[in-house]
């Protein structure tokens, strides 16, 4: 169920963004093609060898940009923009590396950012006899939301999400291998005998020898530790065991929904994620923190479980049950 849910994700916001692209094609939004002209102060064309690069501030006019661009773009007073300038093989045309700055009209910043270069805003500049002056323009600007839900959106996640579930299957199978050991030698059920007072309170519904009871103290002791990437597979078992004992398969029981909160809220005696950004951050004191996660994280679990118990006695959720 969950698949066809991204699925259909994927496919609304394919369609808004194809839609919104469309509606920027046809309105002429980036004005594709449209050229401008600007001043090149204290620089001669007559000058510029070809294969060369100057440095150059250009100036625009609010009547240059207006006329390109038209009324809806236009500005008060003169922008004057730093960049660089690479002429190509001959003396007529080359290419602007703009810095774009607080000064740079609107439309220059929306162009800036779907060419989607950190670094300058490219432009193409043409001369015209001797003049200063020189008309520039842009490449043209197209589906540019697309490329944002396709490029940035499905294709880097797709790969974050290989990347994080290759990450998972060493831990995960070494974790496992270690629950596997601690059953086989007695210390998942002497772990259990000794957390039986809480546990079977907890979740009653669950035999106190079960391998769910194992799995969820396994994971919730890795949890308390800080080491949430070993509490990940016995959460996974726990859940995997849980719903053999699901007379309803496809509704959660009070069981895994317990245990969910707990695993959520999750008492945190050691801290380690934290407490490693903090080293790495450059804090003086990393572990100063411990008193106030273990009375923050212990009050969320005191109050999740308490709300969990609540609701799973109101009738609504005990037909779903039955």
């Amino acid at each position: 169920m969950l698949n066809y849910i991204w699925l259909a994700l994927i496919v609304i916001g394919v369609i808004v963004a194809l839609g919104s692209d469309i509606g920027d094609i046809s309105n002429d939004t980036f004005k594709n093609g449209k050229e401008v002209m600007v001043l090149l102060e204290q620089l001669q064309p007559s000058s510029l060898e070809p294969n060369k690069r100057y440095q150059v501030n250009i100036s625009m006019p609010a009547e240059n940009y207006r006329t390109a661009y038209g009324e809806k773009y236009s500005f008060p007073g003169t922008v004057s923009q730093k960049a660089e300038l690479i002429m190509g093989s001959s003396k007529t045309e080359g290419a602007l590396h703009i810095v774009v700055d607080e000064r740079t009209p609107a439309l220059w910043k929306e162009i800036f950012k779907a060419q989607r270069n950190p670094e300058y805003l490219l432009a193409k500049i043409r001369f015209e006899g001797n003049s200063s002056s020189a008309l520039v323009s842009f490449d043209d600007v197209k589906f540019t939301r697309l490329n944002q839900v396709t490029n940035d959106g499905i294709i880097k996640y797709a790969k974050v999400a290989v990347e994080l579930a290759i990450g998972l299957i060493g831990i995960m199978a070494l974790w496992l291998g270690i629950m596997k050991i601690a059953e086989e030698a007695g210390l998942v059920a002497k772990l259990a005998a000794l957390l039986k007072p809480v546990t079977t309170r907890l979740f009653p519904d669950v035999p106190a020898e079960h391998p769910a009871m194992g799995a969820m103290i396994m994971n919730i002791s890795a949890n308390m530790l800080g080491l949430a990437n070993a509490a990940t597979p016995f959460g996974l078992k726990a859940m995997e065991e849980l719903n053999k004992l699901n007379k309803k398969l496809g509704t959660a029981t009070d069981a895994m929904c317990t245990f969910l909160v707990i695993n959520t809220s999750s008492v945190q005696l050691i801290p380690a994620t934290v407490i490693a950004l903090r080293a790495a951050a450059g804090s003086s004191n990393p572990t100063d923190i411990l008193g106030p996660v273990i009375f923050a994280t212990t009050i969320n679990t005191t109050v999740g479980v308490i709300v969990v118990k609540l609701l799973a006695k109101l009738p609504v959720f005990r037909r779903q049950l039955e």
